[in-house]
C-alpha cells in the first residue's frame, strides 16, 4: 500500500513537472549547478540552504531514498578520491573541534563531496521529471551539436543493452567453468574484448534498424514549439532568487545571529 502512494505522487509530481517548459527547467538546474560550484573550495556551511531544493522535491516525487542513494554511488568515488588528494596538499590547520585539528584539506574534501551530492541531485531530478525526447528536443532548439545530442540519446537509451550483453557474457562465463565470483584476472582481457565485439555487433544491427525506419541524425523533427507561461517564469525566478539570495547572503550565520539575538 505505501509503495502504491509512493508511486501514485510519483506520477502526479512528475506529470505536474512534465507540464512545465523543459528550457526552463534546464535554465533552473544549470544555474543551480553553476551556483554551487562558484563557492570556494573551503565553504560548507554556507552550501547548507541549497538542500531546500533536492529535499523539497525529492519528497513531492516520492523517490526513496535507496533509490536515490543508487543514483548516487557512481558519482561519488571519483570526487572522494579527488578530495583525499586535498588531504595530501593542504595539511594547515583552519580550526580545531574537541581537542582535533582539523586542515584545510578535510574541509575542501568535505566541501567537494556535498557540492557534487547537491549537483547529481539536481541532475536526477530534472531526469526523473523530463522525458528523454524532450531534453532532446530542447537541447537541439538552444542549437548544440547534433552528434553530441545523437549520443547523448543512443547512450541513455541503450545502456541497458550494454549491461544485458555483459550479463549474458557473464553468465556463459560462468557456465562455461568460471568462478562464479565475477571474471578472474587472467580472463579479463578476453572477456573485455569479447564484450567490446558483441557491443559492435547490436550497435551495428541497432544503427541498421533505425536506417530502415527513417532514422536520420541531420534533420530535427517538426514540433509546435511550447510557449513559456507564467507558471513557468515564477518557477525560474523562484529558483533565480533563491541560488543569488544563497549565494550572496550568508544565511546560516543570519540565522544564528538572528536566533542568538532573541533567545540569548
Amino acid at each position: 500500500m505505501r509503495q502504491f502512494i509512493s508511486e501514485t505522487r510519483y506520477r502526479v509530481f512528475s506529470n505536474r513537472q512534465e507540464r512545465l517548459h523543459t528550457g526552463v527547467k534546464i535554465g533552473a538546474t544549470l544555474i543551480y549547478i553553476v551556483t554551487v560550484v562558484s563557492f570556494d573550495r573551503h565553504v560548507v556551511g554556507r552550501l547548507t540552504p541549497f538542500l531546500l531544493y533536492p529535499i523539497l522535491a525529492c519528497s513531492s516525487i516520492g523517490l526513496p531514498l535507496s533509490a536515490n542513494l543508487r543514483r548516487l554511488l557512481p558519482a561519488l568515488p571519483f570526487c572522494v578520491f579527488a578530495g583525499l588528494s586535498n588531504l595530501l596538499f593542504e595539511r594547515e590547520t583552519t580550526f580545531t573541534l574537541m581537542g582535533i585539528a582539523v586542515s584545510y584539506g578535510a574541509v575542501s574534501c568535505c566541501s567537494l563531496i556535498f557540492r557534487a551530492v547537491l549537483c547529481v541531485e539536481a541532475l536526477i531530478i530534472l531526469m526523473e521529471t523530463t522525458p528523454i525526447y524532450a531534453l532532446s528536443l530542447q537541447l537541439r532548439a538552444f542549437g548544440l551539436p547534433r552528434i553530441l545530442i545523437m549520443l547523448f540519446e543512443m547512450i541513455y537509451r541503450y545502456i541497458g543493452v550494454l549491461n544485458a550483453e555483459a550479463r549474458s557474457l557473464l553468465t556463459a562465463y560462468a557456465l562455461r567453468g568460471g568462478s562464479g565470483r565475477g571474471v578472474d584476472v587472467r580472463h579479463a582481457g578476453s572477456f573485455a574484448g569479447s564484450l567490446f565485439l558483441r557491443c559492435m555487433a547490436r550497435a551495428e544491427r541497432i544503427g541498421n534498424a533505425l536506417k530502415l525506419r527513417g532514422y536520420s541524425d541531420t534533420e530535427t523533427p517538426l514540433v509546435a514549439r511550447k510557449p513559456i507561461k507564467p507558471s513557468d517564469a515564477a518557477f525560474l525566478f523562484s529558483v533565480c532568487f533563491s541560488c543569488l539570495l544563497f549565494r550572496f547572503v550568508d544565511v546560516p550565520l543570519f540565522i544564528g545571529t538572528l536566533w542568538f539575538a532573541l533567545f540569548k
